[in-house]
This record gives C-alpha cells, sequence and structure tokens, in this order.
C-alpha cells in the first residue's frame, strides 16, 4: 500500500502541476488579447494613412477642364430655341465653320431680314455652330474649295445631289412648300435633325422615293 509520506507527494504534485497549468492558461490568453488589440491599431493606422494619402491624392489631381464653349446640352437646346423660332434650327454640320461666321455676323441683314440679337448671345450662338461645324473632309463639303464659303445649304454639292430628282413644280412650285429651304415641309423630323430620304413626304404628293 502506498505509504502516506507518496500520498502527500502526489497530492503537491497534482496541485502544483494544476497551478502550472492555469497560469500558462492565463498567459496564452492574455498574449492573444494583447496581440488582438495591437492588430487592431495597426489596422486603424493603417487605413488612416490610406485615407490621408487619398485625400492628398484627391488634391493634388488637376481640376477637370471646363466644357469647351459651345458643346453643352445647353449650348445645343438655345439654338435650337432661338433660331427655331423663324425657321427650322438648321444642322451645324451642314456648314464649315467660316460660313457660320459670316452668317452670324452679318444678322441685320440675314437673307433680307433683320435678325439681329444681343452680342453676348450672338457669341454664343456662334460657338455653338462653330463648334459642332462641318469639316473641310465631310461629304457636306465635297467639290468645295477649302477658301469656299458658302452661305446657302441649298447650294452645297451635296444638297443639290440628293435634291436632283425633285421637280421644281413640287418644291418652289409648290405653294405649301414655297423653297427646298423648308426642310420641315418635307422632312418632318427636320426639326430633331433627322432627314432621312425614305420618310419625305411632300405635301400634295405625298411620298417620295426616288
Amino acid at each position: 500500500m502506498m505509504s502516506k509520506l507518496q500520498f502527500s507527494l502526489n497530492t503537491l504534485r497534482f496541485f502544483t502541476g494544476t497551478l502550472m497549468l492555469g497560469g500558462a492558461l492565463t498567459l496564452g490568453l492574455y498574449g492573444l488579447s494583447t496581440l488582438n488589440n495591437q492588430s487592431h491599431a495597426d489596422d486603424d493606422d493603417g487605413d488612416r494613412r490610406y485615407s490621408e494619402n487619398r485625400d492628398d491624392r484627391m488634391r493634388d489631381m488637376p481640376a477637370e477642364p471646363p466644357a469647351s464653349p459651345g458643346t453643352s446640352l445647353a449650348d445645343a437646346e438655345q439654338y435650337r430655341s432661338e433660331c427655331g423660332s423663324c425657321h427650322v434650327p438648321y444642322p451645324a454640320k451642314f456648314l464649315p465653320a467660316r460660313s457660320w461666321q459670316t452668317i452670324m455676323t452679318s444678322l441685320e441683314d440675314h437673307y433680307g431680314e433683320d435678325a439681329s440679337v444681343d452680342p453676348a448671345l450672338q457669341a454664343e450662338l456662334l460657338a455653338y455652330l462653330s463648334a459642332n461645324s462641318t469639316s473641310n473632309h465631310s461629304r457636306f463639303t465635297a467639290r468645295l474649295a477649302y477658301d469656299e464659303t458658302p452661305l446657302r445649304i441649298t447650294e452645297l454639292p451635296y444638297f443639290t445631289r440628293k435634291h436632283r430628282e425633285i421637280p421644281q413644280r413640287l418644291v418652289s412650285g409648290n405653294p405649301q412648300v414655297g423653297s427646298f429651304s423648308q426642310c420641315d415641309s418635307c422632312h418632318r423630323d427636320a426639326a430633331q435633325g433627322k432627314f432621312n430620304e425614305h420618310t419625305v413626304d411632300i405635301p400634295g404628293f405625298g411620298r417620295w422615293d426616288d
């Protein structure tokens, strides 16, 4: 049988081992807690540094350049409203910038009419027309000399070619049309800049398809 001395030693070893294990577990939990807190602190610092760097980059970025004059939707609407109050607002792409320059700087004699407007408005309309005008390499300026300045869309080679098969009597001889310049008389969507030849409807005559 186990002696009292051996029993006492075993009991002492058991309690000593239990205390040491408990201490080790306590130290381990404390270490994990400290590491976790340090990790969160590092994350916070990293987020703060990223945010500060991002703000610095945003401040250093150049501001977006302002829109070029005449290129906004408001400019287009102003042109349609102002010029469309007297006639169909002809698309700016039909004429080169030099033509619009001549037309808009002589509004006091605008094809026999005084169409003068406020100088500021005149400049804004010209900016829109110039910004959206045709180039020297467009089909609308085909067969035109580089220094030629057409003042009527109806006189462009492109226009005359597209309308060459329509008899004069259906247009200039038609009291419901009067002139080839009255685009919206036959092109129902002319105000929206649409001139599909397959949707032409000549007043008093009907659909036209060449």
